[in-house]
Parts: structure tokens; sequence; C-alpha cells
């Protein structure tokens, strides 16, 4: 049996939060049905995400990652935005309005492309 390494990389900069870790896209990778799997994005608009810590994004990015069928996330806190990739079949817009809801923010969703 193989070992296999896990890496996190945590990226904080000014205008963008983003942790991608392997495990993420690991069910997704490898399988037959992930070269037929579509995947849709959706943009919400978060208003007051002015922490200058970034708390803020990280509370966001740890609400809507968590969720099943969500494939990666992206938060620009100098436009206020995040950007969710997800599995239509497994979660929705909705899904992430009540996750960024339950981190303590209001979230209006702009777009959703895909399925």
């Amino acid at each position: 049996m193989k070992n296999a390494t896990r890496f996190v990389t945590i990226t904080v900069l000014p205008f963008l939060v983003a942790i991608t870790t392997p495990a993420l896209a690991a069910p997704v990778m490898g399988r037959p049905e992930a070269t037929a799997m579509k995947l849709s994005v959706a943009r919400i608009h978060v208003p007051g995400m002015t922490c200058t810590n970034h708390s803020c994004a990280t509370a966001i990015y740890m609400a809507l990652v968590r969720l099943p069928g969500v494939m990666g996330v992206g938060v620009n806190e100098s436009n206020q935005d995040v950007a969710v990739k997800y599995i239509p079949a497994k979660t929705g817009p909705a899904a992430f309005l009540r996750a960024i809801r339950n981190a303590g923010y209001p979230g209006v969703l702009i777009s959703k492309r895909g399925r």
C-alpha cells in the first residue's frame, strides 16, 4: 500500500483567502463519473466583510467548505464577493446563503453558472 502525503495550503492576502487540500477533491478525482460530472459556480455578495485580520473571510470560507457537494470556495475581501464551485445534485445557493447567514453575515446571490 502506498503512503499518501496530504498537504494543506493556506494563502492569506489582503484581497483573497483560500485554503486548499487534496482531501476536498479526493472523493471525485480518479473516478469514471468525475469526467462526466458538471460543476456549477455561484457568486455571492457578502456586505459587512470588513475584518482587518481576515477572520471574516475565514469564517465564511469554513462555513461553506464544510457543506457536502462544495468543491471549492474563493473569498475576495476587496469587493466582498464569494465564489463557490459545487455539485448541483448535492447542494445549491440556498444552502450557501443559509451557511453564510449562520456565520453571522448577510449574503445576496449575484449569479449562478452551470446546470
